[in-house]
C-alpha cells in the first residue's frame, strides 16, 4: 500500500505539469460528470441535500483558496477566474437550469425597474436628504436617485455615509412627498401589470441551493473548534485514485495558518512595530499586514507547520500584552479552514449579487434565512447572536446580505425587525462586550428597522420593543447605581461599556421618532409599559451627582461630571419625543401623569425635610427647610422636569392638577413638586453670587451646560415651567415666601435689616446678599415674563421660535449658521424648512459686499420693541452686549435711552394666576423695600441692578394691567397702599438713578397712562399735578441749557490757558538749546539742495523739449538717474541710519524657496543647468521679503538667540514650531513673516558707480566683433592659452583687452574707458552679507539648493533667483491686470530693489581678490560659456529654444565685466565695474532680444496669419511702403519664406505681442538697476505697449530699426542660431521637439465644477491606487495638476528621504517641490502643505446660499463655487504665499493639544 502511494506521488508532478489550473473543468468527485449534471440528477430524484454541495466544495475550495505553504502571505493571490468557473458559475447554471446570463436577464425583466433602490452605501459615498420631504434626518438618497428626483430642486442636505446604510428611494414611509425618483416610479406603474412569480423549477432549485449555501457559510464562519474542519468537509479520508490531480498540495494535510485579528485597543504603530520584530519583515510589509487587518478584520501572517505557527502566536501575544492589558487576538487555524472561510465570504457576496436580480429570489432567501432551522435556530437568529464572534469582512458580508435580501420587501423587513427586537437584549449585550465600532455591528441595523413608523408602532404594540430596549439599558446602567439607587460615576472607573450601552438611547429615539396618529389599546399598553421603565431610569438620575458647598478649603480634585451630562444629552431627544407621545392621547396623558406623581411621591417620602412657618407682609407659609449652602444639591431632576412637560398638555384635554383623575393620596403637594427645582435654582444663584468659589470648575461646567443650547430645553426651560406651575397652584404670597425662604432672603426683606446689618459689618456676606437679591429678582422676571412656551402662554411653536430669533438678533446681526447654532437641536432637525420661513418673517437677509464676509440676518425694525433685556437664555455677556447695542440704537433714533419691558402674550387659563404675582402683597413689599433703600443713601444693601429689575417688574405689571387680559389685576390700586408711585417720583431726583433715569421716566409715564385708563380715583396724578410736572420739566430743561453753556465757556477758557503755558515752555526750551536747532536747519538746507539739484536736472532735460530723452533707462540716451540716499530705522534697536557703501550694513529679512509655480511644462520641472533659467522656467529659487530693516549685527544677534532658544526646548515635549530652525528659518521680529536669509540694503547703484559721462559711443556691430574676439580668448582657441592635458587647473580665459588693440583698434578706447574703472568698494560687513545671501544656495540642507558640483556656482544661482523672482512678479501683475511699474506692493518693490542691486554687486564682490571667497576665474568661465551659447550656439550646448532669454540676460550682463576688467592684477581690493545701463548693457540687451525674436519667428506657426483688409495699406504713403519692404525683406531672410506686405506686418505684430513678457521683465530689472523713473504710460493699466517698453529700454521701436539697421549682423546671428541641430531638425520636420510657446502662459489652478455635489459625486468611484477595489477614505485632489490621491491612509504611504510620508506630502514634493495645495473632497477643506512637515487647513472656495463655507460638510447645504475666493487662492499660490500662509496658521493653532501629523497626510 505504502509503495503504491509513493509511486503515485512520483507520478503527480508529471500529471500536474500537463494539467493547468486554467484548463480544469467542474467535474464532480468520483465521477466523470459535470457537477451541475450530478446536482440536477439528484434534484430530479428528490435526493439532493447539503452534503452533495459539500462533497464538491471540500475538494475544490482548498485547491483554489489555500494559502501557499511557507510563502509570503502578502503575495498570496486567489485566482478569481478559476474560482468563478469552478465554484460559482456551476451554482448559477444549476439554479437557472441553463445559460445563467440569458435566464437571469429574463428574470430581471420581471423586476425591472424595481420600485425600491436599496443601494448600499460605501464608506464616504455622498448621500442626500431632503429637508422638506424627509421624515427624519436618516432618510437619504444615493446620487443617482437624487439626480432624478424632485428633491434636487428642494432644500436638500449633502453628507457622506459612514458605510452600511442604504438608499431610501421608493420607501413610502421615509418621505412625506415624492418617495420615488424617475427610475423607480416606473417600477410602481408596471408592477401591477406584470407577474412576479419565479418559475417553479427555478424556485425549487434556488431553495435547495440557498439552504445549502447558508448552512455552509453559517457553520464555517461561526466555527467553535477552529483547528479542524467539520467532518462533511474533511478530506483526509477521501484520497481518491480516480481523481489524482485534484490533490496537488492536498497531500500536505498538516498545513496551518497564524491568523491575526483586528481589535480597537492596539494602535496601528504598536502592531506595525510588533510585526516588524516577530516576523522580521520591513516596515512597508508590516504596514501592508496592518492595513489588511484593518480592512478585512483579520489577515494570515504565516502559513507553515503547527509548531512554527503556534510559536509565532505566542510571540505576538507576548509583545502585544505589554501595550494594553489584553493581547491581540491570534489564532492558529488549519489552512483548509482558512480556505473554506475565505470562500464562504465570497459565497455570501455572490449570493447578495445573485438575489439582487429579482424580487422572487429575495423572498425565497428571506424565508429560508428567517424560518429554516439550522438545526435549532434560523440563520438570522444565529448571526444575531454570534455577530460579535465574527471578524470585520465576515460581519459586513452578512449585514449586506440581510440588507439586500430582506429590507427591500416590506414583509421581509417586518419579519426581520420582529426577530431583531426579540433578540435585542442578547445582541446588545454582545455589542457592549465587543470592541468593534458600532457601524461594524449587527446592532447598526436598528436604524433601518426602527425608523419605519408602521414597524416602530407594531414593535411597541405587539413585541414589547420599548420594554426590551429599556430593560437592556437598565440592566447595564444599574451597575452604576450607589446604595441610594442613584447613578454615581467615578472619575477613574472605565466607562467604555456604559458609553456603548448608550447606543440603546439612539434606538429609543428611532422608535419614538414618529408620533402615532391612531392609538390602539396594544400601543397604549406597550408605550406605558416602556414609560414606566423610563420613569425608573429617571428616578436613578433624579438628584445624581449632587454637589456640596466647599467651605474652608478648595476642592482637592474635580468630581466627574461629564458622564451624567453625556447621558442627559443622549436622553433628552427621547424625553422630548416621549412627551409628544403622551400629549397626543388623553388616556396616555392621564395614566402617565398619575404614575409620575406617584413616582415623585415615593421619591420624596424617603427624604422628607422638616418644615417651618414663615411670615411676611401679613402672610404666612409653611416652608420646607433645606439649607442650600450646607447640604447636597443636584442639577439633575428629570422626574420633576418630565412632570413640567406633561403639565403643559393638561389644559388641552380639560384636565388640571386637582382633576378627579389625579385625586390620590399618593400625590405630592405643589410645594413638594417645586422644591427640588427651587433648591437647584437657589444653588445656581449662590454660585453667581460667588458663594461656591471653592467648588472648582466642575460645578461651573455643569451650570454652563445647564444654560447651554444643547441641554437647556430639557433643563432650564422645564425648570421655569415648573416654577410657573407652582406660581399658578400655590397662593402668590405663599409662593414668594417659599422662594425667599429658599434663597435665605427673608431677613433682607425685614424693615430693620439695614440696622442689624450695621451691627454685623461683614463685607463679604453683604455683597453676597446683594447679589442674591439681584438673582432672586431676575428669577421673578423670568417666571413672570417667559411665556413663549405653548401651554404657558397662548402662543404657538412658531411664536416661540420667533421670540428666540428676535432676542438673538438684538445682540447683533447673525449669519445663518450662527443663528442656527443658537437654536435647540430638535428644532434644527424637525422644522428646518419652517425655520427658514420664520426667520424670513422676522428678519431680512443682507448679502455680503465682499466674498470674505458672510451674509447676515438683520432684525426687522418694528420688532425691536419685543426685546427683553432679561431674556432667560442670555449669558451674562449676551445680556450686557445686547443692552448696550439696543441703548445705542434707541439713542440714535432719539428715543428714551433704555430698554422697557415688552408686551407679554396672554397666559393660558391654567397659568393665569402667574400674573397675580405682580400685585400680591409680598411682591409690593419687595418693591417698596428696594425703592426705599434706593432713596436711603445710608442703605448698604442697595445696588443699581436691583432697582433696574424692580422697575422692570413694575413695567411688567403696568403692561399686564394695560392689556386687560386679567380681570383680577388692579395694580395701580394696590400699589397706592404701598406708596409705589410716590417712591418712584422721589427717585427721579436721586443721583443713584443716573444709569436708569430714562427707564424710570418710561415707568412713570406708563403708570400715569394706566392709572388714568383704569379710571379709579386712586390715580396718583390728577391733571393739575401733571401740568405742574410738565412745567417743572420745562424749567429743568432751560436750567440744563444755561448750565451746559456755562460749562462749555469755562472749558474753552481753561484750554486757552493751558495752550499759552505750553507755547511759553516751548520758546524757553528753544532759547536754551539754540545751537541744536541751528545744526538741524543747516542739514535740512543741504538735503533740500541735493534733492533740488536732482530735480532740476530732470526738469532741465525735459525743458529742452527732447522728447526722445524722456525716460530711457538703457543705452546712449539714458535719462539722468534719480538716486536718493534713504534713511532707514532698524526695527530691533530703533536707530536711524542712511544706507551708504561704507556705513554699517543694514539688511532685510528675506525668504528664499524653491518654486515650480511658473513652470511651463508641468510634467517635467527639473532645470538642466544652474547657470541660467531654462525656457520651461523649471524649479528655481524665488526670493521675497517683508521689507523690515535691521542692522546686520542686530539681525545676527537676534537669529542666534532664536536658534539657541529653539535648541534649548526639551525635544520630547516640544510642540513643533511654525518655522524650521534646523534649516535656518526664523520669523521677522516685527511682522512674524517667515524668513531664512537676509537681503543687503544697497545704496542706489547710480551713487556707487555713476554712468560714464559722456558715454563711449560704440556700434552694435563693433561690439559684436569684440564679443567674437572674446570667445577666441578661451583656452585652446586662437588667442587662448594652450591647455596642458596634465594640469588639473580650471580653464582660464585670457583677458581680451590684451589683444583688442591689435585686432579691433576702434573698439579699444571705449572698452578701455569702460572697463579700466574699478567697482564700488564696500564695507567688509556688507561684503559678508552679500556672501551670506548667496551662500544659502549652496546649503544642501535646504531642499534642492545644493548645486551640481560643490558651491562654485553659488553666485549664478543668486542671479537665477533674481530672474525667476522678476518673472514671478511679472506673471502676477499680468494675472491681476495691474500696471507694470505703477502698483507693486511695497513688499514686491522692496524685494526687487534690494535683490536687483545686490545681484549687480554680486559679480563684483565675487571677483574682488580682497575676499576670501573670490572666484573671479570661475565667473569669467561662466560668462564665456553663456556668451558662447548666444554667439556661437554650438550643437553640444542648449539652443535658443531651451533658454529663457531674461534668465540668460541677468547672469551674462552681470558677469561680463569680470572678463574685461583691466585692473584685475593690481593690488586688492579691485572689483570689476558694475552694470549702469550704459551702451554696453544696451548691446547685450539687444543681442538677447534678437535671440528671443529669432525663437519666436522659428517657433510660431504663421500659416494662419490673419488676412488684413487691403484698405489698411492702400492709403499708406511711400515712406511707409519703403519700411514695409525692408521689414518684409528681413523676415524673408530670417524665415526663408516670402510674405507680402500685409502678412509681414502681421507677423511682426505677432512677434511684438510674444515679446512683451520679456520686455516687461527687462523694464522692471533696468528700472531698479538705473533708478530712471518709468514713462508715465508704464504706470498705467495696459500702458506697457511694445513701443513704450522699447522706448524705456532704449531699443528701436520698429522692426526696421531693430533688424534692418544691423541687417548683416542680425542675419549672421540668425543663421548661427538656426544651424543648431535642435532647431534645424525641428524646422525641417526631422525631429520635432516640445516647444515652450511665447508669450509665456500664466499657470492657473485647475478648474473646479460649479456645484460641489458634482465634485463629490465624481470622486465617489475613486478607489485607492494601491488596493484593488478598495475605497479611499480621504480622496484628496491636487489643485495644481488635478491628480486624485488617497490621503491619510497607511496603504498609500511611501518611503521618501528615509522617512515614511503620506500620499499628499509625497505628491507635494513631486509636483510643487515641497509645497502643495489640495482639496480634501469629503471633508470639504483646503489643505496647504510645506516641507518640512508643516501644513494648515483652510475654508474651501465653495459657499452656500448664505455666503458661508462649510468646512467638514457639517451643515450639508448645497455649495457653489465662489470664483472670487478661488481667485484669491490662485493668487496666493501664484504669489508664492503658501509657505507664509502655513506659518501664520501654525502660529494661530499652536495651542492645539493634538498636533496634526502633516507628513502622513
Amino acid at each position: 500500500m505504502s509503495g503504491e502511494s509513493t509511486e503515485e506521488n512520483q507520478h503527480l508532478p508529471l500529471v500536474l505539469e500537463e494539467i493547468n489550473l486554467a484548463s480544469l473543468r467542474p467535474i464532480f468527485p468520483d465521477t466523470s460528470k459535470r457537477c451541475v449534471d450530478v446536482w440536477t440528477e439528484k434534484m430530479n430524484k428528490g435526493v439532493l441535500t447539503n452534503i452533495n454541495f459539500r462533497e464538491y466544495w471540500r475538494l475544490w475550495v482548498p485547491k483554489i483558496y489555500t494559502p501557499e505553504l511557507n510563502g509570503n502571505c502578502l503575495e498570496w493571490v486567489i485566482n478569481e477566474d478559476t474560482a468563478n468557473r469552478m465554484l460559482l458559475r456551476p451554482l448559477e447554471e444549476f439554479i437557472c437550469g441553463g445559460d445563467p446570463q440569458v435566464i437571469l436577464k429574463e428574470l430581471a425583466k420581471m423586476d425591472n425597474p424595481p420600485t425600491i433602490c436599496g443601494r448600499m452605501f460605501k464608506m464616504g459615498e455622498p448621500t442626500y436628504s431632503c429637508r422638506e420631504c424627509g421624515m427624519d434626518s436618516t432618510c437619504v438618497l444615493c446620487v443617482d436617485c437624487f439626480k432624478q428626483s424632485a428633491h434636487r430642486n428642494h432644500k436638500y442636505k449633502m453628507g457622506t455615509s459612514n458605510g452600511g446604510g442604504c438608499c431610501d428611494c421608493g420607501d413610502t414611509e421615509a418621505w412625506k412627498n415624492e418617495p420615488f425618483c424617475e427610475t423607480h416610479v416606473v417600477g410602481t406603474l408596471t408592477k401591477e401589470s406584470r407577474g412576479n412569480k419565479l418559475p417553479g423549477d427555478i424556485a425549487e432549485r434556488a431553495v435547495v441551493t440557498f439552504e445549502a449555501l447558508l448552512d455552509y457559510c453559517y457553520e464555517l464562519l461561526t466555527l467553535r473548534f477552529i483547528v479542524s474542519l467539520p467532518p462533511s468537509l474533511s478530506i483526509k479520508d477521501t484520497a481518491s485514485a480516480s481523481y489524482p490531480y485534484a490533490f496537488d498540495q492536498l497531500d500536505i494535510f498538516d498545513t496551518y495558518c497564524t491568523v491575526l485579528f483586528n481589535d480597537e485597543h492596539h494602535t496601528f504603530d504598536q502592531v506595525i512595530n510588533m510585526l516588524m520584530r516577530v516576523l522580521k519583515c520591513s516596515q512597508k510589509e508590516a504596514i501592508e499586514y496592518v492595513t489588511g487587518v484593518d480592512r478585512e478584520g483579520r489577515t494570515v501572517i504565516k502559513c507553515s507547520g503547527f509548531k512554527p505557527c503556534t510559536d509565532l502566536k505566542g510571540e505576538v501575544e507576548k509583545f502585544t500584552y505589554r501595550h494594553s492589558n489584553r493581547p491581540l487576538k491570534v489564532l492558529v487555524l488549519h489552512s483548509h479552514v482558512v480556505a473554506h472561510q475565505t470562500f464562504a465570504i465570497r459565497l455570501l457576496k455572490w449570493l447578495q449579487q445573485f438575489i439582487s436580480h429579482c424580487e422572487g429570489f429575495r423572498v425565497l432567501f428571506s424565508n429560508i434565512a428567517l424560518n429554516t432551522k439550522l438545526p435549532d435556530q434560523s440563520v438570522v437568529q444565529g448571526i444575531l447572536t454570534r455577530d460579535s464572534q465574527l471578524w470585520k469582512s465576515a460581519r459586513t458580508a452578512w449585514h449586506r446580505l440581510f440588507i439586500y435580501g430582506m429590507l427591500m420587501e416590506y414583509e421581509s423587513k417586518k419579519a426581520l425587525s420582529i426577530v431583531f427586537t426579540n433578540n435585542y437584549g442578547s445582541v446588545m449585550k454582545d455589542f457592549i462586550k465587543d470592541d468593534h465600532d458600532h457601524s461594524f455591528s449587527i446592532v447598526s441595523l436598528s436604524v433601518q428597522l426602527f425608523t419605519v413608523p408602521t414597524l416602530a408602532h407594531l414593535l411597541i404594540a405587539k413585541h414589547e420593543a420599548l420594554f426590551n430596549l429599556l430593560t437592556t439599558f437598565m440592566s447595564e446602567s444599574s451597575r452604576r447605581c450607589n446604595a441610594a439607587g442613584k447613578f454615581e460615576f467615578e472619575r477613574n472607573m472605565p466607562h467604555h461599556n456604559f458609553k456603548r450601552a448608550q447606543f440603546i438611547l439612539y434606538d429609543l429615539r428611532y422608535l419614538l421618532s414618529a408620533k402615532p396618529e391612531e392609538w390602539t389599546d396594544d400601543l397604549r399598553r406597550g408605550f406605558l409599559q416602556g414609560l414606566s421603565l423610563l420613569f425608573n431610569l429617571f428616578s436613578n438620575m433624579q438628584c445624581m451627582d449632587a454637589v456640596l458647598r466647599q467651605e474652608g478649603q478648595h476642592m482637592e480634585y474635580e468630581p466627574e461630571w461629564e458622564s451624567a451630562f453625556n447621558l442627559h444629552i443622549k436622553l433628552s431627544p427621547v424625553i422630548t419625543l416621549a412627551l409628544e407621545w403622551c400629549s397626543s392621547d388623553r388616556v396616555v396623558l392621564i395614566k402617565s401623569f398619575g404614575s409620575l406623581l406617584k413616582k415623585l411621591h415615593e421619591q420624596q417620602a424617603n427624604e422628607q425635610p422638616p418644615s417651618q412657618v414663615r411670615e411676611l407682609a401679613d402672610h404666612s407659609a409653611t416652608c420646607l427647610q433645606y439649607n442650600v449652602a450646607s447640604e447636597p444639591v443636584s442639577i439633575h431632576l428629570p422626574l420633576s422636569r418630565f412632570l413640567a412637560g406633561l403639565f403643559l398638555h393638561l389644559e388641552k384635554y380639560n384636565l388640571h392638577f386637582h382633576s378627579s383623575e389625579f385625586n390620590n393620596s399618593m400625590k405630592p403637594t405643589p410645594e413638594q413638586i417645586i422644591d427640588p427645582v427651587l433648591t437647584a435654582q437657589a444653588m445656581i444663584s449662590q454660585v453667581h453670587a460667588g458663594m461656591w468659589r471653592r467648588n472648582g470648575y466642575s460645578l461651573l461646567n455643569q451650570l454652563y451646560f445647564y444654560h447651554n443650547v444643547k441641554c437647556r430645553s430639557e433643563m432650564l426651560d422645564r425648570d421655569i415651567v415648573l416654577f410657573q406651575v407652582g406660581a399658578s397652584l400655590i397662593e402668590s404670597n405663599e409662593f414668594l415666601i417659599h422662594v425667599l425662604n429658599r434663597f435665605n432672603l427673608l431677613n433682607w426683606v425685614q424693615p430693620d435689616f439695614e440696622v442689624n446689618a450695621l451691627k454685623n459689618p461683614e463685607e463679604d456676606s453683604m455683597r453676597q446678599t446683594i447679589n442674591l437679591v439681584e438673582e432672586f429678582l431676575g428669577l421673578l422676571i423670568t417666571i413672570i415674563g417667559e411665556r413663549y412656551v405653548p401651554g404657558v402662554g397662548q402662543v404657538t411653536t412658531d411664536d416661540r421660535l420667533k421670540k428666540e430669533i428676535i432676542q438673538q438678533l438684538c445682540i447683533k446681526p447673525l449669519s445663518h449658521s450662527e443663528l442656527s447654532k443658537t437654536l435647540p437641536e430638535d428644532v434644527m432637525h424637525n422644522v428646518q424648512i419652517e425655520l427658514e420661513r420664520i426667520i424670513r418673517e422676522v428678519a431680512t437677509f443682507k448679502k455680503p459686499v465682499h466674498t470674505s464676509a458672510k451674509g447676515v440676518y438683520e432684525l426687522n425694525p418694528h420688532l425691536y420693541s419685543e426685546y427683553n433685556v432679561f431674556f432667560y437664555h442670555y449669558t451674562k455677556e449676551e445680556h450686557s452686549k445686547s443692552e448696550e447695542v439696543q441703548r445705542k440704537r434707541r439713542k440714535a433714533q432719539g428715543e428714551l435711552e433704555c430698554c422697557p419691558p415688552p408686551k407679554l402674550p396672554k397666559l393660558t387659563e391654567s397659568f393665569s394666576l402667574v400674573a397675580n404675582l405682580l400685585q400680591c402683597d409680598v411682591m409690593l413689599h419687595i418693591m417698596q423695600t428696594v425703592l426705599e433703600r434706593a432713596l436711603n443713601f445710608i442703605a448698604r444693601s442697595f445696588s443699581e441692578p436691583q432697582v433696574h429689575k424692580v422697575l422692570y417688574l413694575i413695567g411688567y405689571a403696568l403692561q399686564e394691567q394695560e392689556s386687560g387680559y386679567y380681570p383680577f389685576l388692579a395694580f395701580p390700586e394696590r400699589a397706592a397702599k404701598w406708596k409705589i408711585y410716590k417712591l418712584l417720583e422721589n427717585l427721579t431726583s436721586s443721583p443713584r438713578m443716573e444709569a436708569h433715569k430714562d427707564l424710570l421716566t418710561w415707568v412713570l409715564a406708563k403708570y400715569r397712562q394706566v392709572a388714568s385708563l383704569s379710571g379709579k380715583e386712586t390715580s396718583p396724578a390728577p391733571l393739575q399735578f401733571e401740568q405742574q410736572q410738565h412745567q417743572a420739566g420745562d424749567d429743568a430743561n432751560t436750567n440744563k441749557k444755561t448750565d451746559k453753556e456755562w460749562r462749555t465757556k469755562m472749558a474753552a477758557q481753561k484750554r486757552a490757558k493751558i495752550m499759552a503755558q505750553m507755547a511759553a515752555m516751548q520758546k524757553h526750551f528753544m532759547k536754551k538749546n539754540a545751537t541744536l536747532f541751528d545744526v538741524a536747519s543747516v542739514e535740512v538746507k543741504i538735503t533740500g539742495a541735493r534733492c533740488g539739484s536732482a530735480m532740476d536736472l530732470t526738469e532741465a532735460s525735459s525743458q529742452e523739449g527732447n522728447s526722445a530723452q524722456e525716460g530711457i533707462a538703457v543705452g546712449l540716451n539714458q535719462t539722468s538717474r534719480q538716486c536718493e540716499q534713504k534713511m532707514y530705522t532698524c526695527i530691533l534697536c530703533q536707530e536711524d541710519q542712511t544706507v551708504t557703501e561704507t556705513g554699517s550694513a543694514m539688511v532685510l529679512a528675506a525668504f528664499v524657496q524653491q518654486s515650480t509655480v511658473l513652470c511651463q511644462c508641468r510634467d517635467d520641472f527639473q532645470e538642466p543647468d544652474p547657470l541660467y533659467l531654462s525656457a520651461k522656467l523649471g524649479v528655481s529659487p524665488h526670493t521675497s521679503t517683508c521689507g523690515h530693516v535691521m542692522h546686520a549685527r542686530c539681525w545676527q544677534d537676534y537669529v542666534d538667540n532664536v536658534l539657541a532658544k529653539e535648541n534649548r526646548r526639551p525635544y520630547r515635549s516640544r510642540q513643533q514650531a511654525s518655522f524650521d530652525a534646523e534649516n535656518h528659518e526664523y520669523l521677522c521680529p516685527l511682522c512674524e513673516c517667515l524668513s531664512n536669509t537676509v537681503l543687503l540694503l544697497v545704496p542706489p547703484l547710480g551713487i556707487l558707480q555713476p554712468t560714464l559721462e559722456p558715454q563711449p559711443n560704440i556700434t552694435f556691430e563693433t561690439w559684436m566683433k569684440v564679443m567674437a574676439l572674446t570667445l577666441d580668448c578661451k583656452p585652446n582657441r586662437k588667442f587662448g592659452m594652450e591647455r596642458d592635458e596634465d594640469t588639473l587647473e580650471d580653464e582660464k580665459i585670457v583677458n581680451p583687452m590684451i589683444v583688442l588693440r591689435q585686432e579691433i583698434g576702434c573698439a579699444w578706447e571705449p572698452f578701455q574707458a569702460q572697463y579700466s574703472r574699478s567697482g564700488p568698494h564696500l564695507a567688509r560687513r556688507m561684503e559678508a552679507m552679500i556672501n551670506m545671501y548667496a551662500s544659502l544656495f549652496a546649503k544642501t540642507t535646504y531642499k534642492g539648493f545644493g548645486s551640481i558640483d560643490g558651491d562654485l556656482k553659488v553666485p549664478l544661482l543668486a542671479w537665477k533667483s533674481v530672474a525667476y523672482t522678476i518673472h514671478a512678479i511679472e506673471f502676477l501683475l499680468r494675472d491681476m491686470n495691474k500696471p507694470l511699474l505703477g502698483s507693486m506692493t511695497s513688499r514686491q518693490s522692496d524685494s526687487l530693489k534690494s535683490l536687483v542691486r545686490l545681484s549687480a554687486l554680486l559679480g563684483a564682490s565675487f571677483s574682488n581678490r580682497a575676499n576670501l571667497w573670490s572666484q573671479r576665474d570661475q565667473i569669467k568661465t561662466y560668462a564665456a560659456s553663456l556668451l558662447t551659447m548666444l554667439i556661437e550656439a554650438p550643437s553640444t550646448g542648449p539652443s535658443i529654444f531651451d533658454i529663457d532669454p531674461f534668465g540668460v540676460l541677468v547672469p551674462l550682463i552681470n558677469s561680463l565685466p569680470s572678463i574685461f576688467h583691466t585692473k584685475e592684477h593690481e593690488t586688492a581690493p579691485n572689483p570689476p565695474p558694475i552694470i549702469t545701463g550704459d551702451v554696453f548693457d544696451s548691446h547685450m540687451l539687444k543681442l538677447v532680444f534678437l535671440s528671443h525674436i529669432a525663437k519666436i519667428l522659428y517657433t510660431s506657426d504663421f500659416a494662419d496669419v490673419m488676412e488684413l483688409d487691403s484698405n489698411e495699406t492702400e492709403d499708406d504713403d511711400n515712406e511707409d511702403e519703403n519700411i514695409e519692404t525692408k521689414m518684409d525683406f528681413a523676415l524673408f531672410h530670417i524665415l526663408g519664406v516670402h510674405y507680402n506686405k500685409q502678412k509681414a506686418s502681421d507677423v511682426w505684430r505677432r512677434v511684438e505681442s510674444a515679446c512683451r513678457p520679456f520686455l516687461r521683465c527687462c523694464a522692471i530689472y533696468f528700472h531698479y538697476v538705473t533708478d530712471v523713473p518709468p514713462l508715465s504710460e508704464l504706470t498705467e493699466v495696459h500702458g506697457d505697449t511694445y513701443e513704450k517698453l522699447c522706448q524705456y529700454l532704449g531699443l528701436p521701436t520698429t522692426c526696421d530699426a531693430l533688424i534692418y539697421s544691423h541687417l548683416e549682423t542680425s542675419l549672421k546671428l540668425m543663421a548661427v542660431w538656426r544651424r543648431h541641430s535642435t532647431i534645424w531638425n525641428h524646422m525641417s520636420g526631422e525631429r520635432k521637439v516640445t516647444i515652450i510657446k511665447d508669450p509665456l502662459k500664466v499657470n492657473k489652478l485647475i478648474d473646479l465644477p460649479e456645484d460641489y455635489s458634482e465634485l463629490i459625486n465624481s470622486i465617489s468611484q475613486f478607489t485607492c491606487p494601491n488596493r484593488d477595489r478598495e475605497d479611499s477614505r480621504n480622496p484628496t485632489m491636487c489643485l495644481v495638476c488635478g491628480e486624485m490621491l488617497c490621503s491619510q491612509s497607511y496603504c498609500c504611504q511611501i518611503d521618501f528621504n528615509k522617512t515614511t510620508v503620506g500620499a499628499c506630502t509625497f505628491h507635494a514634493n513631486k509636483c510643487g517641490y515641497g509645497v502643495g495645495i489640495f482639496l480634501r473632497v469629503r471633508e470639504c477643506e483646503i489643505l496647504f502643505l510645506r516641507t518640512p512637515n508643516r501644513g494648515s487647513f483652510l475654508c474651501p472656495p465653495y459657499l452656500d446660499e448664505y455666503g458661508e463655507t462649510d468646512q467638514g460638510l457639517r451643515r450639508g447645504n448645497p455649495l457653489h463655487l465662489c470664483h472670487e475666493k478661488y481667485q484669491r487662492l490662485h493668487r496666493l499660490w501664484l504669489g508664492h504665499g503658501i509657505h507664509e500662509s502655513v506659518t501664520r496658521a501654525f502660529e494661530q493653532s499652536s495651542n492645539n493639544l493634538l498636533p496634526t501629523q502633516w507628513q502622513h497626510l
